[in-house]
C-alpha cells in the first residue's frame, strides 16, 4: 500500500487545471513500458486517463479526487481531508519536507520536436531530472500557474520536493526524471486550447466504490 501512495503522489505532479478549457497529451515511459497520458481540463475540475487502465478526476477547487480502475470496475473517492492526510503519509516515506531544489539552466540548447527548447537539470531528496522547456509555447504561464496551484490543494508531497511548473520560464516540452527508483520519459505530444464537455468529468455506472485505506492516527 505504501508504494501505491507513493506512486499516486507521483502521478499527481502530472495533473493540471486552468480557467480555460485544455487538453492535452503527454507520453510517458517507464520501466520500458510506455502509454499516452490523456489530460481534460475544464475550469478547476481535471480528468487525467492513464492509457486504458486507470482515471484520476480532480476538483481542485474542492480538493477532492476520485481514482477509477477500469479493468476492476472499481473506483475510489477521497475527499480533501482524507486526501491530504494520505498525501502527508506519502510524503513522510518521501523523507521529509525540505524544500526542492530549483532547477538549474544549463546554457544548452536543443530542438525536441518543432520546440526549440532550453535545458534545464534538477536534483533533489527523491530524484534527479533533466527538463526540454520552450519558453514561446503559447499559454504556458497559465497552464503552470494552474498546475502548481491544483498541487497545493491537493497537498501534495511530491510536488513540494520536486520542481513547481512556476520554476520554470516556458513549456516543459519533455523530461527525464528519476524519483524513488523510477525513470520516467515523458514528452508532450499536443497541448490544445479547446472546448471540453462536463461529460468528460462523469462517474461512470457500474463501478464499485472501494473505501480508501485507513490512515494511521485517523
Amino acid at each position: 500500500m505504501k508504494k501505491s501512495l507513493l506512486l499516486l503522489a507521483v502521478s499527481l505532479v502530472a495533473l493540471q487545471t486552468s480557467f480555460a478549457d485544455w487538453v492535452v497529451i503527454q507520453k510517458a515511459t517507464t520501466d520500458g513500458q510506455t502509454q499516452e497520458v490523456s489530460i481534460k481540463i475544464k475550469g478547476d475540475k481535471t480528468r487525467m486517463d492513464l492509457g486504458q487502465q486507470m482515471s484520476v478526476v480532480a476538483d481542485g477547487a474542492a480538493g477532492n479526487m476520485v481514482m477509477l480502475m477500469h479493468a476492476q470496475k472499481m473506483m475510489m473517492k477521497m475527499d480533501a481531508e482524507s486526501l491530504k492526510s494520505m498525501m502527508a503519509m506519502a510524503g513522510g516515506a518521501m523523507g521529509g519536507s525540505k524544500p526542492a531544489d530549483k532547477p538549474a539552466a544549463t546554457g544548452q540548447k536543443e530542438k525536441v520536436g518543432s520546440y526549440d527548447c532550453e535545458v534545464y537539470t534538477w536534483s533533489g531528496q527523491i530524484g534527479t531530472g533533466k527538463f526540454w522547456v520552450a519558453k514561446d509555447f503559447p499559454g504556458y504561464q497559465e497552464l503552470n500557474a494552474a498546475q502548481d496551484k491544483l498541487m497545493k490543494a491537493m497537498g501534495n508531497p511530491a510536488a513540494a520536493l520536486s520542481p513547481q511548473a512556476s520554476d520554470f520560464p516556458g513549456m516543459v516540452i519533455k523530461s527525464e526524471m528519476t524519483m524513488m527508483g523510477k525513470s520516467t520519459v515523458s514528452e508532450l505530444v499536443s497541448a490544445k486550447e479547446e472546448k471540453v464537455e462536463d461529460s468528460a468529468f462523469a462517474l461512470p455506472e457500474g463501478y464499485q466504490e472501494m473505501k480508501m485505506p485507513a490512515v494511521p492516527g485517523k
